[in-house]
């Protein structure tokens, strides 16, 4: 059990030093669907930059401050949701430079309440993210549908 331990930390430690730039910024992109899940709109928007540029789904404006983003969530997410998960088709991501990458997902969020399951999407997503004070954050964010 010790031997296995041992290979599963090693593999970790070798995946971890072979992370680049690319590889924080996808699992810094990652949070915001953990942090969408449980509906905790103050969690979720520690993932976003100060000077935000954000477009949800249904954001009928630019935002461009986390107060705007979390107000966004609280409008679209707060609601007798039950149980939510976020589904992930697909996801790219190009890096930039040493301190940014574009990410690029394909989703759908997916609740079940008193025993029905809906679902929303599924949606094309693109962010922009920045290392910044050594952590990666979402300064640009785009959600839509995918058109059928």
């Amino acid at each position: 059990m010790t031997r296995l331990i041992a290979l599963v930390a090693g593999a970790l430690w070798a995946l971890a030093a072979h992370a680049g730039p690319r590889e924080d910024a996808l699992a810094a992109y990652g949070k915001f669907f953990e942090y969408f899940r449980t509906d905790n709109q103050d969690q979720l928007v520690t993932v976003f930059s100060p000077d935000v540029q954000f477009i949800g789904t249904i954001s009928p404006e630019l935002v461009t401050d986390p107060i705007g983003v979390r107000d966004y969530f609280v409008r679209a997410l707060s609601s007798e949701r039950g149980e939510v998960r976020a589904k992930l088709f697909g996801m790219t991501a190009t890096q930039i430079s040493e301190d940014v990458v574009l990410v690029t997902a394909h989703w759908q969020s997916e609740r079940t309440k008193d025993g029905t399951m809906t679902t929303n999407g599924p949606s094309r997503n693109t962010a922009v993210m920045q290392k910044r004070d050594g952590r990666w954050l979402i300064v640009q964010f785009h959600n839509s549908w995918k058109p059928k």
